[in-house]
């Protein structure tokens, strides 16, 4: 029905809450989008899970929405920035990675003799972002932001319980499918809780 429309009348409408305006948004620049978005990040899933993020986050706004320039431009703008925050994410990640060795490196009396610990360090952080996207970040952000649940729940904008649940799934996925990192998994959460 808005197919002919143009991106000006298209955010119009949505700002009166159009349902089917937003509809038509969507199928004229999802695939797009997509193709952007996973050729920057070159993983399916999280390619999907920022298309979703970055079309949830323009209806949330549609009634502030402020276009400086195209609709068109606006929208990649959104999944640059959300790329980026990935980048940033990941960036955090390695970071973490790194502390842990280094502190296993400092404290070698800490650990079996016979186990090699970086790879072993390596191991478990590869487990985990193996983890679905929002289990990781919240897993993540349990264990080494020493964020609480309910920290976790506002910043994210969760219920508690499924702040909660995430954890325990997470726990229950790496014990399940990476039973070899049982001991770094001890050390880890040892280490950023006295840490």
């Amino acid at each position: 029905m808005y197919s002919s429309y143009s991106d000006n009348q298209l955010v119009s409408l949505l700002k009166s809450d159009d349902c089917a305006a937003f509809n038509a948004i969507y199928d004229r620049y999802s695939k797009l989008l997509y193709l952007f978005i996973h050729s920057k990040l070159d993983a399916a899933e999280i390619s999907k899970d920022v298309l979703q993020e970055l079309f949830i986050s323009l209806w949330e706004k549609r009634h502030s929405l402020v276009l400086k320039e195209s609709l068109k431009a606006y929208l990649y703008q959104v999944a640059r920035h959300k790329i980026i925050d990935i980048y940033r994410k990941n960036a955090t990640y390695r970071k973490y990675l790194q502390q842990l060795i280094e502190h296993f490196d400092a404290q070698p009396h800490s650990i079996t003799e016979t186990v090699d610990n970086k790879a072993r360090t390596q191991e478990l952080f590869e487990a985990i972002n193996h983890l679905p996207e929002r289990m990781k970040e919240i897993f993540m952000l349990s264990r080494f932001e020493n964020l609480t649940v309910e920290q976790i729940s506002t910043h994210l904008g969760l219920s508690q319980q499924t702040v909660k649940n995430q954890i325990t799934k997470a726990l229950k996925i790496l014990r399940a499918n990476y039973a070899r990192t049982d001991l770094i998994i001890i050390l880890l959460f040892t280490y950023f809780i006295t840490a």
